[in-house]
């Protein structure tokens, strides 16, 4: 499928933009609305651990405060964790999550997963899709093994081959109701990212055009009248494609549930940038809560080597207390199955590779802050099946 295709091409794009220019450093109530969340659970960063527990002491460099200017009332919005609340979802095909769940098996999954689809078929949705390396997507399969867990559904939707043009002018209009008529079989929330970083220069998505085929999904799945779809606005959180400012892609209020970024090499270093600065910004001013979409700490989780827990995981951890971010979404892949096609120092950045680390994760991942996979996690996100 073309889709695959492209996304093949948007993971050596992305690598190439956000390896340059971004600040890295190598090695509420739920339904329509709600309010931000405060300080979670967890300790402050640098007060020494508890009891000398190692892994205590590791979740302890989070800095676990709230910037107050990121906690306020949203707007026009679905499905939003209650106050102090953050929904973890981990992806992002069939083959790393299954390896997850084996790996971990006494740990609580995640409260969401990860997929993909393409605008120009519903492979991947009810049936399996396989990419050339063998990965596969299938939404349907998540459902039937996570039942007590949200979907987070990501639709490719670029300008190039003339995708997002024909988007808006109908031509998907058949694929979209499609989707629209699985989707209401689903007694899950779906949060799908509509033409997912829209302003990458991978996907070369002319603004306008962009807009119209975004409010063209939007706008077919209501007439479908489907209620378990948040729509999600989807950043790369880099520098954009030819420059054009981050509001030019935005399809308005009305059209936008969450606004979301993603955070690979960004997080590596003390400052995110501009870019995606400028995002979390935008999210405020529209008073839009915000998902991490998409993160991973690219350079790699090494065995016998904590350096990434400090220099990526702990200031991940301690944006989304900071920002009050609402989702995170955490890649758990390994990146060098996808070479020639990423970047050659994109690594191995699965938990399974460091067993500190991974308890460290799992240490904080436990805290009542995060929701997690559990027959309460609908209600919590104001969705009744």
């Amino acid at each position: 499928m073309r889709w695959l295709i492209g996304f093949v091409l948007v993971l050596a794009a992305v690598g190439a933009v956000r390896l340059v220019g971004c600040g890295e450093t190598p090695g509420g109530d739920g339904g329509d609305g709600g309010t931000g969340g405060v300080a979670g659970d967890g300790g402050t960063g640098g007060d020494g651990g508890v009891g000398g527990d190692p892994i205590a002491d590791l979740v302890d460099k989070i800095r676990t405060e709230v910037d107050p200017a990121f906690v306020y009332e949203y707007e026009q919005t679905k499905f939003v964790p209650p106050t102090g609340k953050t929904l973890l979802i981990v992806g992002q095909n069939l083959e790393d999550i299954n390896e997850y769940t084996a790996d971990f098996p006494h740990e609580p999954a995640p409260g969401g997963w990860m997929a993909y689809w393409g605008v120009p078929s519903t492979d991947g949705l009810w049936n399996t899709e396989v990419n050339e390396w063998g990965y596969t997507q299938n939404h349907q399969e998540l459902v039937h093994s996570f039942p007590h867990s949200v979907l987070q559904s990501a639709l490719w939707m670029v300008g190039k081959w003339d995708i997002a043009k024909k988007t808006a002018e109908g031509e998907y209009d058949h694929v979209i109701r499609d989707f629209s008529t699985w989707a209401k079989t689903v007694n899950c929330p779906i949060y799908l990212r509509i033409g997912y970083e829209f302003d990458g220069p991978h996907n070369e998505l002319e603004p306008s055009e962009y807009v119209t085929a975004y409010k063209q999904v939007v706008d077919i799945i209501r007439e479908e009248d489907v209620s378990n779809v948040a729509f999600v606005w989807h950043s790369y959180a880099a520098p954009p494609w030819e420059g054009h400012p981050l509001e030019s892609w935005y399809p308005g209020d009305d059209y936008v549930d969450w606004v979301a970024v993603s955070l690979f090499g960004h997080m590596y270093g003390s400052d995110l940038g501009p870019d995606a600065k400028a995002v979390f910004d935008f999210a405020k001013t529209h008073k839009k809560p915000v998902m991490v979409a998409e993160s991973s700490p690219v350079y790699g989780i090494f065995d016998g080597d904590l350096r990434s827990w400090d220099t990526w995981f702990v200031n991940y951890f301690s944006l989304a207390y900071e920002k009050n971010i609402k989702a995170i979404s955490f890649v758990n892949v390994d990146w060098t199955q996808y070479r020639p096609d990423v970047p050659p120092d994109w690594q191995n950045a699965r938990l399974q590779n460091n067993e500190t680390v991974a308890e460290a994760w799992f240490m904080e991942t436990a805290k009542d802050r995060y929701l997690k996979q559990s027959p309460q996690l609908f209600e919590q996100l104001g969705f009744s099946p």
